[in-house]
């Protein structure tokens, strides 16, 4: 699984070129963090240069600018990039004046980040200059507005690059595609072509852009991933025996992954409703023997869908309050992990005396490291292990 995922990106790269490459376009822009980090590899930079050498083959340009991940600095003076791709300094912006069969049409400027603790108001040294061509363009890698998850690098606001004349602002830096502004300027996020994790869930691609004088442009996300992540809910109500589970969660499976036939899912499944089954998901091992059967034999495959986790929110098809209300030992027994809810303290003694009843250190270290959601999933296992059973002796 680790080798597919580390391939991932660059196979959604190539899915990038073939696009250029099919649908003829002029040029290829990339707004920075090409690579993930500063230390890049020489096999990864080579791929790199591979596919922008399959490009410019075909007459297409790219114009490249570098982020915070892999500032200018970090890119090998010894990698040289085929004569149609450009890389930006970082001194101040520049600008490429883009040609096509004689006819000057579009001024490209960019500059990049000079380290990866960018200081600078780079939004600020985009002013055009000289005679500008029909069309001007600027790929510039920051934050516009709030950065959400990511760091606030170089952060600019909308007022301030609006009115600097230029048609088409291509950015980069936050990873979900967006248009912050459709037209006079056009301001978008392509975001990254393939997620890395489940906060990168959804489509990933790139935009097809094409520019009209004295119109809007037209804007198309493509997605263009090889591994999509994904999170499904899979609702349990009524689900009465294992087959019913079995085939809700395929249903779901497969409708999350739709009828596409060139990329791989990863899910995560969450189980949520009331469901008889509520007591045999929660038993130790259960779910990992469940994760197996699903997962079995799709790494054999292609394109795969593998399920990462399933999370248990499910509730009983028994209704514990009528139960709580009683005068035997059930309603006692559940008073008891009522009580241990409502008071982490009472839940924390209970931890502790079972770990003196472990002569192994390690036993002992690993109770001691579980987490405030491991404790409670072990709380809730327990409580359906002790009542599961009297409820079968009362039916």
């Amino acid at each position: 699984m680790a080798s597919r995922l580390k391939d991932a990106t660059l196979k959604s790269f190539q899915r990038i070129i073939d696009l250029c490459i099919e649908q003829k376009v002029d040029f290829l822009l990339v707004s920075g963090d090409v690579f993930d980090s500063e230390m890049k590899s020489l096999a990864a930079q080579l791929r790199f240069v591979k596919e922008l050498e399959r490009l410019n083959q075909q007459g297409i340009p790219a114009y490249i600018i570098a982020g915070n991940h892999d500032p200018r600095h970090s890119w090998m003076k010894e990698l040289k990039l085929p004569l149609q791709s450009y890389l930006f300094g970082a001194d101040t912006a520049e600008y490429i004046t883009f040609e096509k069969e004689g006819e000057r049409l579009a001024d490209i400027y960019g500059v990049s980040y000079a380290t990866q603790n960018e200081k600078r108001d780079l939004d600020g040294f985009y002013t055009r200059r000289g005679n500008p061509a029909p069309f001007s363009i600027a790929l510039l890698h920051g934050t516009i507005g709030a950065a959400g998850p990511h760091e606030n690098y170089v952060p600019f606001r909308l007022e301030e690059i609006r009115g600097k004349g230029f048609d088409y602002w291509a950015l980069g830096h936050i990873h979900k595609h967006r248009v912050v502004h459709p037209a006079y300027p056009a301001v978008v996020y392509p975001g990254n072509p393939q997620g890395r994790d489940f906060g990168e869930t959804g489509p990933r691609g790139c935009y097809m852009v094409e520019l009209r004088e004295n119109s809007a442009p037209h804007l198309a996300f493509v997605p263009l991933q090889t591994i999509r992540f994904e999170e499904v809910t899979v609702d349990l109500n009524g689900v009465e025996d294992i087959s019913q589970l079995h085939a809700a969660i395929e249903q779901a499976i497969r409708e999350a992954a739709g009828s596409s036939e060139q990329e791989s899912y990863m899910l995560r499944i969450r189980l949520t409703g009331r469901t008889r089954l509520h007591g045999l998901l929660h038993k130790p091992g259960e779910v990992n023997h469940l994760l197996q059967l699903l997962n079995e034999g799709q790494l054999q495959q292609t394109y795969f869908t593998w399920i990462d986790r399933i999370e248990l929110h499910t509730l009983p098809d028994t209704d514990l309050e009528l139960l709580k209300k009683g005068n035997d030992f059930i309603a006692e027994l559940l008073a008891v992990f009522d009580a241990m809810e409502a008071d982490p303290a009472q839940l924390e003694a209970v931890i502790s005396s079972a770990d003196k009843e472990f002569s192994s250190l390690q036993a002992r270290k690993e109770i001691n490291e579980l987490s405030a959601e491991e404790k409670k999933e072990i709380t809730e296992q327990a409580r359906w292990m002790l009542l599961d059973p009297l409820l079968k002796e009362e039916q």
